[in-house]
């Protein structure tokens, strides 16, 4: 069983680390193809804004037709397009290709948690969600440090690295069991499609907030039941903070004038660590419920202080705090659905994980190295999440 979600956290992988190994390679990708350096962000942008259009779309299909069959389909468009990018010489073109990049992307991000979610019985989902999370989660976390490394040589690596991984997702994937489901949430999910689109376009052009605005109102209609809404809002002020201390960590090192192969090492640390914990929290979540992710929470407000002193502590403790709240709440969040509705319910959370990415790296490379805001930001949105989590806990334990 292991084995199989390993298999299929795999395409989430590549998609999550796609979506983020590409940032430091915009400067050399600006000069090469003589374009300004907010043009090149469009390889970026675009990759993320189909992400978050068609990720709860598909996972209605999937649900609909099976979640191995969008998985080796997506493997398959985002093995193509990577080595369609590499062999490319022509921006425009490469930009294209990004767009369908992303629509692979927005295939397998939904299906590697749905998987872990569906096959996986009750008392052990907490662990299988936990390799499932620690696995694509890792893939958001060093996609900077790994982008800087492969960008030093030759930028076009990247797409080369993505399109083996793809390839590798469709040979281990092949021959695993088809799901289906039957989700009661139906298509009244668009709604939130529309909320965090808005999100995500409000990140380049403040304007478009009334986008998720009216996400948002229209949301309320959507037949989610009251945990998995609460327990999804406190993952997802939990997760920019921790996209946000990736970008801070890579900053830091390269305002320290470290070379690329040591920033890469040293920023390693902080989700090293957080691998290691999130598997033991997700057993430990089967055991002792929200309780692991209360602690997770609170931890991360508090050795956040520790940045004041100095960067490889807080990695260690900071990655270790993170990787105990992210499983443990995502746990919780899957369980809080009834069976039919957790491939559209994988949708919804893979789209909540591409647009905390997005804010956590759009408010790190905002503040840079003010490491004031970036301490009262983590405290500020931990502690929310820590006070909704325990909320949702004294209501479990309500007779």
């Amino acid at each position: 069983m292991n084995k199989n979600i390993a298999f299929t956290s795999l395409p989430g992988f590549t998609a999550a680390l796609e979506a983020t190994m590409i940032l430091l390679a915009i400067p050399e990708i600006s000069k090469e193809f003589g374009v300004s350096y907010s043009e090149s962000t469009l390889l970026i942008i675009i990759f993320v804004i189909i992400e978050t259009l068609f990720v709860v779309p598909f996972s209605l299909i999937a649900d609909k037709y099976g979640i191995k069959k969008i998985m080796i389909i997506g493997s398959f468009i985002m093995l193509m397009a990577s080595i369609l990018i590499f062999l490319s010489n022509n921006f425009i073109v490469m930009l294209l290709l990004r767009a369908f990049q992303g629509l692979g992307g927005s295939m397998v991000i939904l299906t590697s948690l749905s998987y872990a979610s569906l096959m996986s019985p009750d008392v052990n989902r907490g662990k299988s969600i936990g390799l499932n999370h620690t696995i694509i989660s890792l893939g958001y976390v060093i996609g900077l440090p790994l982008g800087g490394l492969m960008a030093s040589i030759n930028y076009k690596y990247l797409f080369l690295f993505t399109a083996f991984l793809s390839l590798l997702s469709i040979i281990l994937i092949i021959n695993i069991d088809e799901i289906r489901g039957k989700s009661e949430i139906g298509k009244s999910s668009f709604y939130i499609t529309l909320l965090f689109s808005g999100l995500i376009l409000s990140i380049y052009y403040i304007p478009f907030i009334i986008i998720a605005v009216i996400g948002l109102i229209f949301s309320f209609k959507i037949r989610l039941n009251k945990k998995f809404a609460l327990s999804s809002f406190s993952g997802f002020l939990h997760s920019i903070t921790r996209n946000m201390l990736a970008a801070y960590f890579v900053f830091l090192l390269y305002s320290l004038n470290y070379t690329p192969l040591i920033i890469g090492l040293l920023v390693l640390i902080y989700p090293i660590f957080f691998t290691f914990t999130s598997f033991v929290s997700g057993k430990l979540h089967d055991k002792y419920g929200l309780k692991i992710a209360s602690i997770g929470f609170l931890s991360m407000s508090l050795f956040s202080l520790l940045l004041f002193f100095n960067f490889i502590i807080p990695e260690i403790f900071l990655g270790t705090s993170t990787g105990i709240a992210t499983t443990s709440n995502t746990a919780y969040t899957m369980n809080s659905l009834n069976k039919n509705d957790r491939i559209t319910g994988s949708g919804i959370r893979s789209l909540q994980g591409i647009v905390t990415n997005a804010i956590g790296l759009g408010i790190g490379s905002k503040l840079l190295l003010n490491l004031n805001h970036v301490i009262f930001i983590i405290i500020l949105l931990n502690l929310t999440a820590l006070i909704i989590t325990l909320i949702l806990y004294k209501a479990h334990k309500a007779p």
